[in-house]
């Protein structure tokens, strides 16, 4: 049978990434990201003091819908994460949004810069989508959060659809892989917020354009293997 990533990751070795502690700051191109790559992690963070910045409102979605409307994802979508971010125990989740157009962030990229500048400068750690996702919006957002964190603030980046899009192989970043520390009662609280992204993890309707976004396979890895960064 062939080797899955579930496997590949759970291979790994157990070195966890160096934390510096204090203040965290989480950087996501669409809202779900951050719950479907770390959410049992930061389950586990709600202590500290923690930004999360959404790069777009995830209004393209669903771009052959009849059903929903971009205006009404863009309503809809920053709801859901509010209320994905309280079930994983954030009561009143610090959230930005940068309304940058969904779908063009690789465009974006000077207004994305000058954004996150002043909010990248004074925290210990950011945790970013990996620059090789794979997915245009999360690539250019993993770029520019490299540039931005340079040498001087941690970062941890972490892919998605990679999971899916993709066939485990021998690629060079996983030299550079770490599990996330996880208990099963923070896993617990992942899979309750993922259901909270009604208009991703469900159809929005029954016409062909409504089906999920996240599919069943990007769901499934995401509730059931380790949670991984690179650093």
């Amino acid at each position: 049978m062939p080797e899955t990533w579930s496997d590949v990751l759970h291979d790994l070795p157990l070195e966890r990434p160096h934390d510096p502690g204090g203040s965290v700051l989480v950087l996501s191109a669409h809202p779900d990201d951050e719950v479907l790559a770390v959410g049992a992690w930061l389950a586990c963070q709600v202590e500290r003091p923690v930004t999360f910045v959404t790069a777009t409102d995830g209004e393209a979605s669903h771009p052959d819908s009849s059903s929903i409307t971009p205006d009404e994802l863009r309503e809809r979508r920053p709801r859901e994460l509010h209320a994905a971010l309280r079930r994983l125990g954030f009561d009143d989740p610090d959230v930005r949004r940068l309304c940058l157009p969904d779908g063009g962030l690789d465009d974006a990229r000077p207004q994305l810069r000058e954004a996150l500048a002043p909010l990248v400068g004074p925290v210990d750690l950011v945790l970013a989508p990996f620059e090789r996702d794979g997915h245009p919006d999360h690539d250019a957002l993993g770029d520019v959060s490299r540039e931005l964190c340079g040498d001087h603030t941690t970062l941890w980046r972490f892919p998605i659809w990679t999971w899916v899009w993709n066939q485990p192989d021998d690629e060079p970043w996983l030299a550079s892989a770490r599990r996330l520390p996880s208990v099963p009662a923070a896993v617990d609280l992942k899979r309750r917020a993922l259901t909270a992204f009604e208009t991703q993890v469900a159809p929005v309707g029954t016409s062909g354009g409504d089906g999920a976004i996240v599919d069943d396979a990007l769901l499934h890895h995401a509730t059931t293997a380790p949670e991984v960064v690179i650093v």
